[in-house]
């Protein structure tokens, strides 16, 4: 009996309804979002588009402090918890050497700071009294750590590890672990990654396997320079960590503006955070434009620009570019950081329908001298969902995606059609055009809204039980994402 069933479930696997069943993308609620083809089967007279955020006018911290010296930056970490309507930030700031606090062990200049916001724009540096800097504790530090990157872990079993951070320490440069049970009081890990970095390190989580992804700065050998490119270390346990491997390095179009030698395009760091079912990265672009042989203190060797790329991958491991290089995070056009976009928050914060995003900002290009290179931290913004797009102009685009299993039956679609149409037609899985659900039936959107409920002459949902694919037709529109819910249509 056994084998009877056995043999039943290989032919029903393998005939073409069980390989449709194994195709389809079974979709809850998470977010797709139009950033790549993955789940697109086919589509036409549309292009993909870069959505740059709206940025502040001003720095949102400054230094303006001893221990914070003359440059505050983020590569760090915001977290708002909705129960205390606190915003956190883990900053760092890099002071004159001399004065620090004996405990000091692990970098001999790069403090990490603690801030509080209730609003994400102004913030509040309290004074925690913990470590001394110039013989008084009435300060906001808490660590010593170079790029320091938290991870708020809820899943986290044992408490005192709710919070880790990662960073680097010097000599030779290599990563580093920190636990705390409420973000401000940290002891460092008997845990060593083991793993070598350059002066740039953030990390992530990936909430669907569970795996660490550290993603750091190494060296690499491209077009006869050596480049700043971005490497990643993984791990299921932070105990054994994976050898670092190359994930992402400049192609001859980052080089395109090149002019002549030295100058070339590398990649400073890269912070990466999970979005939907997906990854999102944003790589910190230089363009290398001269090098200096003599430098001033604290000065760079290395003189140019820098602005951020967004980059995607589904599963952290494997990232790809797109066809739009248009910065994602440019510079300016406010004087604070027009020279630089050196660093980011692996946390972007998702608050009153917008995703805000800090970053470091610099007055200079990465080479410029003090006091005129100043270090601050910015925020900028895009509305919920909308990193970038799927255009259609006048001519009436069409978007289809894959065999699909909703688990829901509410079709959300985000898009601004104000200025033109959008519907929805509903095919069957041998891709036959539903009865009531074409695109003739289709109630047509023809507004910008970030959630439009999606409805049909004579059904407001989508149908139950069956494997779908959708076909978005739209005109003098921008598609952004769309997700399926449960519930009552409205």
């Amino acid at each position: 009996m056994i084998k009877r069933i056995t043999i039943l479930f290989f032919v029903l696997c393998l005939s073409p309804a069980g390989m449709l069943l194994a195709d389809a993308i079974k979709l809850d609620s998470k977010t797709q979002l139009f950033v790549d083809d993955v789940r697109v089967a086919k589509r036409s007279a549309v292009q993909r588009r870069i959505n740059p955020g709206k940025k502040l006018s001003a720095p949102v911290v400054e230094p303006e402090n001893p221990w914070e010296g003359n440059r505050v930056y983020t590569y760090g970490s915001v977290y708002y918890d909705p129960t205390t309507k606190i915003f956190q930030m883990w900053y760092m700031s890099c002071p004159p050497r001399g004065g620090r606090d004996p405990r000091f062990k692990h970098s001999d200049r790069q403090l990490v700071n603690y801030a509080v916001s209730d609003d994400g724009i102004h913030w509040k540096k309290p004074i925690l009294n913990i470590y001394r800097y110039k013989g008084s504790t009435k300060n906001n530090i808490v660590y010593d750590l170079d790029t320091p990157s938290v991870i708020y872990d809820t899943a986290e079993p044992d408490k005192t590890k709710r919070y880790k951070m990662m960073g680097k320490v010097g000599g030779p440069s290599r990563a580093f672990l920190a636990f705390s049970s409420d973000g401000i009081h940290w002891r460092e890990s008997s845990i060593d990654p083991m793993f070598k970095t350059s002066d740039t390190l953030t990390w992530t989580r990936n909430p669907s396997t569970g795996e660490y992804l550290a993603y750091h700065k190494l060296s690499k050998e491209v077009r006869g320079y050596k480049r700043r490119s971005i490497y990643l270390a993984s791990s299921r346990d932070l105990r054994e960590w994976t050898p670092s491997k190359l994930v992402l390095a400049c192609d001859e179009t980052d080089d395109s503006w090149v002019k002549s030698r030295p100058q070339r395009t590398e990649f400073y760091n890269m912070s990466v955070f999970p979005y939907g079912d997906q990854f999102l990265g944003v790589a910190t672009t230089f363009r290398l434009a001269k090098t200096y042989k003599k430098t001033a203190p604290d000065q760079s060797g290395h003189d140019g620009t820098i602005h951020g790329q967004l980059v995607h991958s589904r599963d952290g491991h494997t990232w790809h570019r797109f066809e739009d290089r248009t910065p994602f995070i440019p510079n300016g056009p406010d004087a604070f950081d027009a020279g630089c976009i050196l660093g980011l928050i692996n946390t972007p914060v998702v608050y009153n329908d917008e995703i805000w995003i800090y970053y470091t900002a610099i007055t200079t290009g990465h080479g410029g001298k003090l006091p005129e290179k100043r270090i601050t931290i910015g925020r900028i913004a895009w509305p919920l969902d909308r990193f970038g797009a799927l255009d259609a102009g006048q001519e009436s685009g069409m978007v289809e995606t894959v065999l699909l299993e909703p688990v829901g039956n509410r079709l959300v679609v985000n898009a601004d059609a104000s200025k033109g149409h959008l519907r929805v037609e509903v095919l069957d899985k041998d891709g036959k055009t539903l009865p009531g659900y074409s695109s003739e039936d289709c109630i047509a959107v023809k507004s910008d809204e970030l959630r439009h409920v999606v409805k049909w002459k004579d059904h407001d949902s989508l149908p139950s039980g069956l494997l779908v694919r959708l076909r978005f037709h739209f005109q003098n529109t921008s598609l952004y994402a769309y997700r399926i819910e449960s519930g009552q249509a409205e």
